[in-house]
């Protein structure tokens, strides 16, 4: 009886004359409703947490509404060329952002639930981007970069290298763990480390302060006479330790490895192209939105 009731109430409240769902858009006739822009104001904020990090909600929701129309303006131009999406598609892009992101299988959508965030957005999002990257690569055969553009574009980057002083097509960078202690700590069982991992351990355990850190550094980013020192000693090795206002610190160098900095001519070809089908993509979708008809409400 109450499933029969609550029935009777859904048809009853669409019956009702002058009542209308929250309808914010329409394109083409077709409707883009309240929930379709929160939840996708949601999944935006989850995607680009530092760009909306200190914008107000009202260009948060601004930019869902017009990411909401574009999408559903994607979708209707490949259903008018009756371009189609096998579901496996769909998930197979899940399983390939959550490969990105370290996550385990279902992670994503786990993730997703965990904010609130339906699911259908996110294959909406993905299907309206398959789409319509099919309907590009049919539209992208004229998209052609020259090898005269690739090496002008070398020249440049490799200008811009210069400028930054590195005139090699690839620099050697050192993994450093580092520490600071204080002044009445012995630094002796840091200094005394086998292994990166042990100085960090002996670094925590005798400061009190979030003070080790590791990672990778361009040894030409560091003041001249840490640079000097640092390149005296090998891959295993401590130095230290060395008075700073904030106390004493200490180094050991974890590993060296040569980063490539310049990249080929394949590479630099790529992403040219990559830049071309960017901006034929804007090109069309403009297109695609002066021939709508868009309505806001």
């Amino acid at each position: 009886m109450i499933k029969r009731t609550m029935i009777f109430v859904t048809i009853l409240m669409f019956s009702i004359p002058g009542y209308t769902m929250n309808i914010l858009a329409t394109v083409n006739d077709t409707p883009i409703s309240q929930w379709d822009v929160d939840n996708t104001a949601k999944l935006l904020k989850l995607q680009q947490a530092e760009r909306y990090a200190n914008e107000p909600l009202s260009v948060l929701r601004k930019d869902a509404l017009e990411n909401v129309i574009d999408s559903t303006l994607k979708k209707q131009k490949a259903a008018s060329l009756n371009i189609k999406l096998p579901p496996q598609e769909i998930d197979n892009a899940i399983a390939h952002l959550e490969m990105q992101n370290n996550m385990p299988k279902g992670g994503f959508l786990k993730m997703l639930k965990q904010h609130g965030i339906p699911e259908k957005i996110l294959r909406n999002q993905i299907e309206a981007d398959l789409v319509w990257l099919s309907y590009l690569r049919s539209e992208a055969q004229h998209v052609t970069v020259s090898q005269t553009s690739v090496n002008k574009k070398k020249q440049i980057i490799k200008e811009d290298l210069e400028k930054q002083g590195i005139t090699e097509d690839s620099i050697l960078l050192w993994e450093l763990a580092q520490g600071i202690l204080p002044e009445n700590v012995k630094p002796n069982a840091a200094l005394e480390s086998k292994s990166c991992d042990s100085f960090l351990e002996h670094i925590a355990i005798a400061s009190s302060a979030n003070s080790a850190k590791r990672g990778w550094v361009n040894p030409s980013d560091l003041p001249e006479e840490l640079h000097s020192l640092l390149s005296d000693i090998a891959v295993g090795e401590t130095l230290g330790p060395l008075k700073t206002p904030q106390g004493i610190l200490v180094f050991m160098k974890c590993d060296v490895k040569s980063q490539r900095v310049m990249p080929s001519a394949s590479e630099i070809k790529e992403q040219m192209e990559m830049e071309q089908m960017e901006m034929l993509s804007n090109r069309l979708l403009e297109m695609e939105r002066r021939r709508a008809a868009i309505e806001y409400k």
